[in-house]
């Protein structure tokens, strides 16, 4: 028989941090223009926005329908089995329960349901940015450049080094949903848990700001630190051109590199409360995202961090550590555009051709 665990709701459902929190959030100016690369983003918050309001108007009112159906103890485990459910039956769900045991079991199954989706979210994106830019957009992106394009052996690298890599990320999500289920996080399922929208808000864009330092920080020690690139990030950059980068390349990393520079969205949970499901929209998001800025397709996107900046990461390595803003290089000094790129290196060729005309001089 099920045993949950009880999580007790927070005493203090608005604590006075989140009122600070509010009166800091910084409105946007009026008559600035919105990036096209903000699409994928404005998408992502709706969804996000829109998951927590199915929550809040389905828990409005007492008893509802929701927290009839996944109560107040382990709403988040009701969860997942209702997800689960999708994919597997009951019977099919109970099999696995009754042979590696109710915990390992239910966890098996989330393992498997995360791998599903994951592969699906990969192969749906990175196909549909495929034909939209290879073949619909073919002749305005490409016509002249084609020797910009991937060749197919490179995609099928990527492809079987992403595939392989899924096997291991499917795996951070369910990591996830045991810390949050065993009350180790500050993760919440109901709105009002967190005191109202103005609350969720406030702490989701602050959780998200802590989200996108950590990423920042981890993605550039995986380049500053000489062992973990070689061993761990080094594969990723083997893509180091217009024409080795595609929309298969988001996530063809090795596994640990994939799930170190996402583990910033469940530590973060440890401290920061966080919707539980905007945190699992956000984590799987990130795949969405990676196919966005790995597409070579330049475009002026500040202060997203768009396809712009990461291939002069790609290919200049230094620089633009960033995953969705540009702010934090902006912030440490690393933020490189391409005319930044292009002085570099004017000022490298004049240097070396200096040395040059120094050293003939003294063989003279």
């Amino acid at each position: 028989p099920r045993a949950p665990r009880v999580r007790l709701p927070p005493s203090d459902p608005a604590p006075r941090f989140f009122v600070v929190l509010r009166v800091l959030s910084a409105r946007p100016k009026r008559g600035s223009r919105m990036p096209k690369a903000a699409a994928p983003l404005l998408g992502v918050l709706a969804a996000c926005g829109v998951a927590a309001a199915a929550v809040h108007v389905a828990s409005a009112s007492e008893p509802s329908w929701l927290q009839e159906l996944f109560g107040r103890e382990q709403p988040y485990r009701e969860l997942n089995d209702l997800i689960n459910s999708l994919l597997f039956n009951e019977a099919q769900r109970r099999g696995f329960e009754e042979r590696f045991g109710y915990e390992t079991g239910y966890y098996l199954c989330t393992y498997l349901r995360d791998l599903f989706f994951g592969c699906l979210l990969y192969y749906l994106t990175a196909g549909l940015w495929h034909i939209a830019i290879y073949h619909v957009m073919r002749e305005r992106l490409f016509k002249g450049r084609e020797d910009k394009m991937p060749s197919r052996a490179v995609i099928v690298d990527q492809i079987c080094l992403a595939q392989a890599s899924l096997f291991c990320y499917a795996a951070l999500p369910v990591f996830s949903s045991w810390l949050v289920e065993n009350n180790y996080t500050a993760a919440y399922f109901y709105i009002d848990d967190i005191g109202g929208w103005a609350n969720y808000l406030a702490i989701t864009a602050f959780y998200f700001a802590l989200v996108e330092i950590g990423i920042y920080w981890m993605h550039r020690t995986l380049h500053t630190n000489k062992f973990l690139y070689k061993w761990v990030h080094g594969l990723h950059h083997k893509y180091n051109s217009h024409a080795t980068l595609s929309p298969w390349a988001s996530i063809a990393f090795n596994p640990l590199d994939g799930i170190a520079q996402a583990s910033p969205y469940v530590f973060v949970m440890l401290f920061v409360p966080c919707h539980y499901l905007t945190h699992l929209i956000m984590l799987f998001f990130t795949g969405i995202w990676a196919t966005n800025i790995h597409d070579a397709i330049d475009g002026d996107t500040e202060p997203i961090m768009g396809a712009k900046y990461h291939t002069i990461h790609h290919t200049h390595f230094s620089c633009n550590y960033g995953q969705i803003f540009t702010f934090c290089d902006q912030f440490w000094g690393t933020l490189k555009t391409r005319e930044d790129i292009d002085k570099l290196m004017e000022k490298r060729r004049a240097k070396a051709s200096a040395a040059r005309m120094s050293k003939a001089a003294k063989a003279e």
